[in-house]
């Protein structure tokens, strides 16, 4: 990045923008440079009865965290890769991914319940319809699914004609 930035300033590099919508160049807290193309949004301010105050233009990328000049070396920030976002000490970047990390163990632990009620409440309505199923069998002698001698009925073929000549 260095070497880029010394080749533009000979004159010799070209500075990003050739032809296109111009970009501006943001640093961010913890010095990394982005050419970026302005998000200009419009705002307005309101007191507490609703009336406007006052209202202007504003670039969101700023909203961001994205600095026009660079930080000073004394005030640079670490970047947290855990919440995408700076923190002023290392101590609060560790603090940050143990955060993290407390929540995803909880909402894994939410969802694990979750499923096994699901899951028990779904084998107690399994047992419960075999049990309904099974008294069925029991009253009917086994009547409801096969005949009683387990054998087919021979149907010939004029009964079967009759049947067709009936359903038409």
């Amino acid at each position: 990045m260095k070497l880029t930035s010394a080749i533009e300033r000979t004159g010799y590099g070209f500075g990003g923008d050739i032809g296109g919508l111009p970009r501006t160049t943001y640093y961010t807290p913890d010095g990394r440079v982005i050419k970026a193309i302005p998000s200009i949004r419009e705002y307005v301010k309101k007191d507490k009865e609703g009336k406007v105050i006052g209202g202007g233009t504003r670039d969101a990328n700023l909203d961001k965290g994205w600095l026009l000049s660079l930080p000073n070396r004394n005030v640079r920030k670490l970047f947290c890769q855990t919440c995408d976002r700076w923190h002023d000490t290392q101590a609060e970047v560790k603090a940050c991914g143990q955060e993290l990390k407390k929540f995803i163990d909880q909402m894994t632990r939410k969802a694990k319940k979750e499923n096994t009620d699901k899951t028990s409440s779904l084998e107690q309505q399994v047992a419960e319809l075999k049990a309904m199923v099974s008294r069925l069998m029991e009253g009917k002698n086994g009547g409801i699914l096969q005949p009683k001698a387990n054998e087919l009925k021979k149907v010939s073929r004029q009964q079967r004609a009759r049947k067709g000549k009936e359903a038409v």
